[in-house]
């Protein structure tokens, strides 16, 4: 009689702390806002002050696309990664931020696609990248474009993940499972306790990586540098790429959609740091860099070429990495594209807002926030950064 009750004993107790895991589990992601869908979490922004920043899924389309849906703005900006440092602050225009919706010319089709269904916005500017251009370029995989927020057993072994790795910390879990009232309105892992994730412009805040000395992501921009002198077919940054006359003529006529629905277009080529500008600059023709900078002034609207951080006069310090410029440097952009009279954003942006911006906070990759909870801009780099 004892020895079957022991068996059971012996069954039942792994799948009890089994699922037991797994409740808690379930209950972290839950109360984090992990399950919330990324066009859910544009609906909650619509209505609420919340950042959004999972640390399950980065999935930027279908949120970028339902929040531009909803707001309607007269103005979008839209692009990859490289546009999610727009902010807020100097628009007096309705705007909106739709940087990370386009990470190629049929991405950007579907999200221009999608918002003309409901919305016609008055003027779009366009931040381009020039590997869209380049004939090994592939789409996006359909998972990075999915509406759905499934907690499959993978996602469900998250937490335990982050809690080994410390992006997860147990005080940090203890307030999830004991004290979830304490937790500040936020969607996702990185938004409630690293500050980082999109606010309800679509700007992207980097949070906490910013604020660690040797933090970042691309210590002296080795990681850029690697990335872009890689020998494989599969790399579509490298200048070494053929040009694609096809997806030249396939940007010509998503502008012309655009205009021909009153959309007025600008056209951009963002900044790159100043060693990753210079390593493409030195590598010989035929050059895939230097055929898009070519070629910008020919597309039928107003074109701007930020290629080299020089025209703008940005620094290594107001990256994020090599590829990507901070919220200093594109205000620096935003100014440069107002300050032509063509542009006609003389009365959307507030310039004299910009120029004191920029004089506070140049040399950092980030605004200076009124926020006693985060800590001030480290060198995250390594670039010897005075910050």
């Amino acid at each position: 009689m004892l020895r079957p009750f022991r068996y059971a004993i012996l069954f039942a107790l792994p799948l009890a702390v089994t699922f037991s895991g797994i409740g808690v589990s379930y209950l972290t992601l839950h109360r984090l806002g992990e399950d919330i869908s990324p066009v859910a979490a544009a609906g909650f922004q619509q209505d609420a002050d919340v950042s959004y920043g999972s640390g399950l899924f980065y999935r930027p389309r279908p949120y970028k696309i339902e929040r531009a849906r909803l707001t309607k703005s007269d103005i979008v900006l839209l692009g990859s990664s490289r546009a999610m440092q727009f902010v807020a602050t100097p628009w007096k225009a309705a705007a909106y931020n739709a940087g990370g919706a386009m990470r190629d010319l049929e991405s950007g089709e579907i999200f221009i696609d999608s918002l003309l269904e409901v919305h016609h916005p008055k003027r779009m500017l366009i931040a381009l990248d020039w590997w869209w251009f380049s004939a090994t370029r592939r789409p996006d995989a359909p998972s990075d474009a999915s509406p759905e927020t499934p907690l499959t057993l993978h996602e469900l072994t998250q937490p335990a993940a982050w809690l080994w790795d410390g992006r997860l910390s147990w005080h940090e879990l203890g307030t999830l499972l004991f004290n979830p009232a304490a937790l500040k309105p936020a969607i996702g892992l990185p938004a409630h306790f690293r500050h980082a994730g999109w606010d309800a412009f679509g700007h992207y805040d980097y949070g906490d990586m910013l604020a660690e000395q040797g933090g970042g992501s691309d210590i002296g921009f080795e990681a850029t540098l690697k990335d872009i002198q890689r020998k494989s077919k599969r790399n579509d940054r490298a200048p070494s790429n053929a040009f694609s006359e096809e997806s030249w003529q396939r940007l010509e006529a998503l502008v012309k959609r655009l205009q021909d629905s009153g959309t007025e277009v600008i056209l951009l080529l963002p900044p790159v740091s100043g060693p990753v500008y210079d390593w493409i600059a030195a590598q010989p023709e035929p050059n895939l860099v230097n055929e898009v900078q070519r070629r910008l002034p020919e597309l039928p609207a107003l074109t701007f070429n930020f290629h080299d951080p020089k025209t703008l006069g940005t620094d290594p310090c107001e990256f994020v990495d090599g590829m990507h410029g901070g919220e200093v440097t594109y205000l620096r952009v935003l100014d440069a594209i107002a300050a032509d009279p063509s542009a006609d954003l003389e009365d959307a942006v507030d310039r004299p807002l910009i120029a004191r911006l920029i004089a506070e906070n140049a040399g950092h990759a980030s605004v200076k926030r009124d926020d006693p909870d985060r800590q001030p801009e480290a060198d995250f780099n390594s670039l010897g950064c005075n910050k």
